[in-house]
């Protein structure tokens, strides 16, 4: 019950003072989405979901979308530049392509993503039937990928809780961070997929 009691009481600001403490963004970093979010700032956030989810605005996070993205194929490639881009510029992202089982099936989902990592060569199986949706495994699996090699911190996906079926977030973060995150709001984290 305290568990419950403690998450209940996280708000953006509650978020902006943990991450800043944990030494996850800056003071103006935590001012600016708190300036942003001015309207609903101190308000209660009550599901770890929406905890996870506003971690996203204060740029330590990224979603997987759970739900129809159109053209699966290719957000592959703008959700890995965006999870690249919460490294700082230690990790970059080129020459993504997308192998699809069936070429000539614009709705094809089966296939192989290929891109380069920091001169590194990846390559993920995609097994989602359908276009439109993502295959939330190889997609977090590839997201992985992009932890840098020089950094404590790596990428690690939020729990998700009960049997809701939300956008995966996929949090980069050093361990001692992940623990405060969990200290703090509640937020516990998957091992890595691979």
């Amino acid at each position: 019950m305290a568990h419950t009691q403690a998450v209940s009481a996280v708000s953006h600001v509650r978020i902006a003072e943990v991450l800043t403490g944990l030494g996850m963004i800056t003071e103006d970093e935590a001012r600016s989405v708190l300036d942003e979010a001015a309207a609903y700032a101190a308000e209660p956030i009550g599901r770890r979901h929406e905890i996870a989810e506003a971690l996203e605005s204060f740029g330590v996070a990224v979603s997987i979308h759970s739900e129809d993205v159109d053209f699966a194929d290719e957000h592959y490639e703008w959700l890995l530049n965006e999870a690249a881009a919460l490294t700082g510029g230690k990790v970059t992202v080129s020459d993504y392509r997308f192998e699809k089982s069936h070429p000539d099936d614009e709705d094809c989902g089966l296939g192989r993503m290929h891109f380069v990592c920091n001169g590194k060569q990846f390559s993920f199986g995609i097994e989602q039937e359908s276009n439109d949706y993502l295959d939330m495994g190889a997609a977090q699996q590839a997201i992985e990928a992009l932890s840098p090699d020089d950094d404590p911190r790596d990428f690690r996906c939020v729990e998700q809780e009960g049997p809701h079926l939300d956008d995966d977030f996929m949090v980069l973060a050093t361990a001692e961070q992940r623990e405060g995150l969990r200290r703090h709001l509640g937020l516990s984290f998957e091992a890595p997929s691979g």
